[in-house]
């Protein structure tokens, strides 16, 4: 047999770690068109082990067990629309019809994150295998755009989860939410605001949005249906501060001035904007209020052309998106 097609679909669940694709006629939706290679949150055990016996070098039976799982994953997108925002992020907003627009913003009444079953399906030639992945949720998320060598917008997801199971064979293929555009976002905007004077950042070679929660998994000694149930963690939690991070790659040009004389500066109140486009009604636009805390300096060699790195550190960061993807898709 082999395995040369794969079929991965997400629900949002109403309970984290509650399986929510329970039928083979279930729908599930896709987050975006998924890198061709993928690393999915399949937990890893971690073992411990008694100590040996005079003499031998190794341990009799029942001596080591599972102390607990580690459940990670990493998966590449081209980003498609907002719903991965709101997934890291964790609230939502509409307003209008079609089109709609989306603010995203951290939560504010200490609602946690939404979580997700991912049902992950191997197709073969003679056989297909299905897994399932309970109560994910996305750790972090990177925004990345490269001008140069990838010039769209794509987003690189880290997700934890708290277990794991037997997948179904669904009769449905996993969609984009209706309505959604297919096309990435290409056109890239961007502005740096210092003093409620706007200036386009020029000269940009690569810009990478990072957005992380922090999220750490918890163990208790747990019993179910009287099966010990507590290597698998019981929830994740998030850190109490979401942390932001921009790094930008660029050629220095009008810009580079302002950003390190904000550098040297002790100013904080500075609004990054980054504004990816498909048309008037179609947009993803990150507003980001924060410092600059690096700016490179460096002299390239012979020929290279100066490329310098700035890193900005936000305190505050809104997402806002426009679509045609009524808020239900957004978690609302």
């Amino acid at each position: 047999m082999s395995y040369t097609e794969f079929r991965d679909g997400y629900k949002k669940e109403t309970a984290p770690g509650t399986s929510i694709i329970t039928a083979v006629g279930d729908s599930t939706n896709v987050f975006g068109a998924i890198s061709q290679e993928s690393e999915h949150p399949s937990p890893v055990a971690v073992t411990k082990f008694t100590s040996t016996g005079v003499n031998t070098k190794e341990v009799g039976a029942g001596l080591m067990w599972k102390s607990h799982y580690v459940i990670m994953g990493m998966y590449g997108l081209v980003l498609q629309n907002g719903v991965p925002l709101w997934a890291v992020m964790g609230k939502s907003s509409t307003a209008g019809a079609d089109p709609y627009t989306h603010t995203i913003t951290p939560t504010t009444d200490g609602s946690p994150i939404p979580s997700f079953t991912l049902n992950h399906e191997q197709k073969g030639s003679a056989t297909n295998e299905e897994y399932q992945f309970m109560g994910c949720k996305f750790d972090s998320l990177a925004l990345v755009h490269d001008m140069k060598d990838a010039p769209f917008l794509m987003a690189r997801i880290e997700v934890r989860g708290l277990g794991a199971q037997d997948g179904i064979a669904l009769t449905n293929d996993p969609t984009l939410p209706a309505t959604a555009n297919t096309d990435p976002y290409v056109e890239l905007t961007r502005t740096w605001d210092v003093g409620g004077t706007p200036v386009s950042i020029a000269g940009l070679q690569s810009v990478e949005i990072n957005i992380a929660n922090g999220l750490t998994p918890k163990y208790s000694h747990d019993w179910s249906a009287n099966s010990y149930v507590g290597m698998w963690p019981y929830v994740l939690l998030e850190n109490q501060r979401k942390e932001y991070r921009i790094s930008m790659q660029l050629h220095p040009n009008t810009i580079e001035r302002r950003m390190w004389d904000s550098l040297i500066s002790s100013t904080t109140e500075i609004t990054t904007t980054l504004k990816w486009t498909r048309s008037a009604n179609d947009y993803i636009q990150v507003t980001a209020i924060g410092p600059v805390t690096k700016h490179e300096k460096k002299t390239p060699d012979t020929g290279d052309a100066l490329i310098e790195e700035v890193e900005i550190i936000p305190y505050s960061m809104s997402i806002e998106v426009k679509d045609s993807i009524a808020g239900g898709a957004y978690g609302e």
